[in-house]
């Protein structure tokens, strides 16, 4: 079997507190093959975010992280800031939730975009506006070298969206973090990021941590799924074995949230607390 291109193990994120520590997440362990699509699904406040900003070695101080995150076998935690600015476009990359928040508004999509290029691949200006030309098109904008001298506020929210997936790419990543990234869409330019991500995944060969808790998204984009609950992975395993037959207790009661059609108002009430722990609130990411 192939070394997996993300490998996080025993990832442990603590919070110094004036009574007690907090401590985020507990001993997490994933992995991710070359060309893979892992679905990351769990309530608010269950980690989710803050294992994405532990692969960026972007965790906010003071916290303590302990673990291992090896990406395309390099170790992340505990590298200086010079080795993470070097490792973050190249080897990871990140899609935020919230695409109008993630551009400059005072700069064209060509100035940032191409800003990026120079920065990571140490190109000239000409060479990074045709790379930039290139990543548009490789994320299906109609008209590239018109879209470079557009400003943010003249962009609808899935043509921001296929930008910011465009800026990730655009240092050829081996893992790409995203991170909710069809939560602020409607549902037609969701299906439209959701199969752009699978294309991307599939024939580019694209290692894709998906963050979510949407199971509709998931079981039309991941091949696997990892169940987080407080900090912790309670169960992973195939999207059928998962959605159809999940074993941790907390996993039943996150797919009876999910309304599914065809199913009545009655049956996806919660009749009484679950093992292991309150109601679940479907919610955006911690």
């Amino acid at each position: 079997m192939t070394k997996p291109v993300l490998e996080i193990t025993g990832l442990d994120v603590t919070f110094p507190g004036l009574v007690k520590d907090m401590r985020i997440l507990r001993g997490v362990d994933l992995q991710i093959q070359a060309g893979e699509i892992l679905g990351l699904v769990g309530e608010s406040g269950s980690g989710k975010s803050m294992t994405a900003s532990a692969c960026l070695g972007m965790v906010p101080a003071p916290a303590r992280v302990n673990g291992s995150i090896l990406i395309d076998g390099e170790e992340v935690v505990g590298r200086s800031d010079a080795d993470l600015n070097r490792m973050r476009g190249c080897k990871v990359a990140m899609v935020f939730q919230n695409p109008m928040r993630s551009l400059n508004p005072f700069f064209t999509i060509g100035q940032q975009l191409i800003e990026i290029i120079r920065r990571h691949r140490s190109c000239g200006k000409r060479e990074a506006q045709v790379a930039a030309v290139e990543g548009l098109q490789s994320v299906q904008i109609p008209d590239a070298n018109a879209m470079l001298a557009r400003y943010p506020h003249q962009l609808s929210g899935g043509q921001i969206q296929r930008v910011m997936i465009a800026l990730a790419l655009a240092c050829r990543p081996k893992v790409l973090i995203a991170d909710e990234p069809t939560t602020a869409l409607d549902v037609t330019v969701q299906a439209q990021i959701i199969s752009l991500l699978y294309r991307l995944a599939k024939d580019a060969g694209l290692t894709i941590l998906f963050i979510t808790h949407d199971l509709g998204v998931v079981s039309q984009l991941c091949d696997r799924v990892a169940v987080m609950y407080e900090g912790e992975i309670v169960e992973t395993g195939s999207v059928s074995d998962i959605i159809d037959n999940p074993a941790h207790p907390y996993s039943k009661r996150l797919i009876e949230a999910f309304p599914a059609v065809g199913r009545k108002q009655e049956e996806f009430r919660a009749q009484e607390e679950p093992a292991c722990g309150p109601n679940i609130t479907m919610g955006g990411a911690l």
